[in-house]
């Protein structure tokens, strides 16, 4: 295996709670700290250190496009910053190999007195491009972020959407080896969304590198093969990104993750359901996500040997916060149910999941 492009190794960033960095460019600054002097905190405590990020390690390989998910405040910015060296970790160490091009905050490396083209040109050049590279590939920037008309206006007057497509239309550009986005791209329209994924993808497809950080589950399973759950500056979960989608979904609802910790059974006079299985495209789960492939699979055994043949039928109705969405029964022929057998399992299957995000209850009925 080749040596990884992006190699984290117990990378810890620590900030104090009150603090204020010191700075003395002015005089209104010098007499600002002078106060802040006369009612200085106590030395930082257990109580006012703040670990941002906790010992994180992890190792990219070249091509990967990994998907950084967490709830807000795991530490999945300070982590990019980190990787983009925008600020210094307090421990640990990275290793980066390639050049790397991030869209962390919208606007991040523009002037908003400079018009759009003048940083298109300034921001090129602060990602490492040269000016022959910029003026080769200017045409192509400005029509992708689809600001030709406003191309000569100063950025200050640009909404925030105009802001972040020219900024990432600059970074996309660039054809870094390592591409670092940012939960940014949530400012820009569903069509704009739309092109970058597809600008993503085409530099996944290309060998490139790519981190990305969104609340977006359906952007993430689509365009990442591996994803990182953060959790209080730790990784929580590192594995493919239908695993760590499930166990970040099953954390932010409260929800079980492990579609072995629960169990659903129901003993009658006639018939037992000793269990129920949720499957997800084919895989065990206790998180499904919309246009899923759903599979409700029901195992049950006769208890009375003369109900071995009877007709047998099943209903299964789905609720969300107590209104009753859908309930699907088992359809035989001649509409009657099917023949029981000693034991059997009936699949409840929904070919596209159709709902949005919620929890939801599961009730069975046998017949």
């Amino acid at each position: 295996m080749s040596a990884p492009i992006i190699s984290v190794r117990d990378v810890r960033k620590q900030y104090i709670l009150g603090a204020h960095a010191p700075r003395t460019n002015s005089l209104r600054e010098a007499m600002a700290t002078s106060v802040r002097r006369v009612f200085r905190r106590p030395a930082a405590t257990p109580e006012t250190q703040f670990w941002a990020l906790d010992g994180v390690s992890f190792d990219i390989q070249p091509g990967q496009v990994v998907g950084i998910v967490g709830r807000n405040g795991a530490g999945k910015s300070t982590l990019l910053k980190v990787l983009s060296r925008i600020t210094e970790p307090t421990a640990g160490r990275v290793e980066l190999r390639g050049r790397v091009a991030s869209l962390l905050e919208v606007g991040t490396g523009f002037h908003a007195e400079l018009t759009g083209r003048e940083n298109v040109y300034l921001n090129g050049t602060i990602l490492g491009m040269r000016k022959r590279e910029i003026d080769r590939k200017f045409d192509e920037i400005v029509d992708f972020a689809e600001v030709a008309r406003f191309i000569d206006t100063p950025v200050k007057r640009y909404s925030s959407g105009m802001y972040v497509r020219l900024a990432f239309a600059v970074a996309a550009h660039l054809e870094p080896v390592i591409l670092v986005i940012d939960e940014v791209l949530a400012v820009g329209d569903a069509e704009f969304q739309r092109k970058c994924l597809g600008k993503m993808g085409d530099a996944a497809h290309e060998g490139r590198t790519v981190l990305f950080v969104s609340h977006n589950m359906a952007a993430v399973r689509g365009l990442c093969s591996r994803g990182i759950l953060l959790d209080r500056g730790r990784v929580a979960l590192d594995d493919s990104t239908e695993r760590v989608v499930a166990a970040y979904l099953g954390a932010a609802r409260g929800g079980a993750t492990d579609p072995n910790s629960w169990h659903y059974s129901h003993r009658g006079d006639r018939i037992a359901v000793e269990q129920v299985e949720v499957m997800a495209n084919g895989e065990p789960t206790a998180v499904v996500q919309s246009g899923d492939a759903i599979t409700f699979r029901i195992h049950y055994r006769t208890l009375q040997r003369e109900a071995i043949g009877a007709d047998f039928s099943v209903c299964v109705l789905l609720y969300s916060e107590g209104q009753r969405m859908t309930n699907l029964w088992t359809n035989g022929p001649l509409g009657r149910g099917i023949a029981a057998q000693e034991r059997g399992m009936i699949d409840c299957v929904i070919p596209k999941w159709p709902f949005r995000s919620g929890v939801f209850q599961l009730h069975l009925y046998t017949h």
